[in-house]
């Protein structure tokens, strides 16, 4: 009895341990949309910024993925997308490269990689980088 107890608690505890890992953590990032190749190995220089859009912008057209680097902390995440599951993020992120953006979205990590499934991206405007900025 005591055997069939401990292995249904055993289970118990890996569904719901399994489940959490699966739904992923709600969050709000806010970063520089970048392409991870060049920001990554620096070969071309910082690989951010205005100065890298339109290599980027080749780049990301040519299948190499975009991501996104958060302001504060310097955190990469590879992105998804919740609506298109099966298709790249590349086409939701390419209107943003070198802006900031507010996204919202779930965060998996398995391994060291950090996946953000973006559930909505806005280009912030001026008065909400300053807001950003300040805290």
């Amino acid at each position: 009895m005591n055997r069939i107890v401990i292995t249904l608690l055993t289970l118990l505890i890996f569904f719901v341990f399994s489940n959490a890992q699966q739904k992923g953590k709600e969050v709000m990032v806010v970063g520089e949309v970048i392409e991870l190749q060049c920001y990554i190995s620096g070969l071309t220089g910082p690989g951010k910024g205005l100065t890298h859009k339109e290599c980027a912008l080749k780049s990301a057209k040519q299948g190499i993925p975009l991501g996104i680097v958060e302001e504060k902390t310097g955190m990469i995440y590879l992105v998804g997308q919740t609506k298109k599951a099966q298709s790249s993020a590349n086409d939701l992120l390419i209107p943003f490269i070198a802006e900031k953006v507010k996204v919202s979205g779930r965060i998996f990590e398995k391994s060291g990689m950090k996946l953000l499934l973006v559930k909505e991206i806005n280009k912030l405007n001026v008065d909400e980088k300053k807001k950003e900025e300040k805290k």
